[in-house]
């Protein structure tokens, strides 16, 4: 299999087109493993996939088998690292209109007072003092919606998730499965979508 992989990725890296279509329909799986981890508020799963195929078809492009024997190691990594620069990104846009996307960012970690845990962002580098004044009551506007619309313990996993923590660690603070943990987040993700356009 790793031959094959070889071979492949060396044809792909000739401009092969057919060879790098087998290779990125190969890993396809992959990607769609690795971008469940993922979570992007108004954005749909398909986003994050594509996000992730791009971090896959650069991997393709950049590996060298003299640096890195195990291929789908090192598209992990590469397909994270686009994934993770989608994220930050997403979270960066400025002047995006809300009813399309809501680019909010979350700053405060576990073990905080709750002010500064439940403290989300919109981040706008170049706004003034009005801006800045407008954006924080639509922050707090966004806040109350998305409290009312989750449960306690789903608002919690959000606030945990877009804090950085991981599945496991949540798995064990909620006491269920990683599992749950995912499906809570996608029931969370279900939901945000759900308001988007009227906020």
């Amino acid at each position: 299999m790793q031959d094959e992989v070889s071979s492949l990725i060396e044809k792909a890296q000739q401009h092969d087109e057919q060879a790098m279509e087998d290779l990125l329909h190969l890993f396809k799986p992959k990607v769609i493993a690795i971008s469940r981890e993922y979570f992007l508020i108004g954005a749909d799963v398909d986003d994050l996939i594509q996000e992730g195929m791009i971090g896959l078809y650069k991997a393709i492009n950049i590996y060298d088998k003299t640096k890195n024997k195990n291929f789908s190691a090192f598209a992990s990594l590469c397909i994270h690292r686009q994934l993770q620069t989608a994220v930050k990104n997403a979270n960066r846009i400025k002047n995006a209109p809300l009813n399309s996307y809501l680019p909010i960012n979350y700053y405060g970690g576990i073990g905080q007072d709750d002010e500064k845990y439940g403290r989300f962002v919109i981040v706008d580098d170049n706004s003034d003092f009005e801006k800045e004044y407008i954006d924080k009551e639509l922050n707090a506007i966004v806040i109350s919606k998305v409290k009312n619309l989750l449960t306690e313990q789903q608002f919690e996993m959000l606030k945990m998730f877009l804090n950085g923590v991981n599945y496991v660690t949540m798995a064990e603070h909620f006491d269920i499965s990683t599992k749950q943990v995912d499906n809570t987040l996608q029931a969370i993700k279900r939901k945000l979508h759900s308001i988007k356009g009227e906020i």
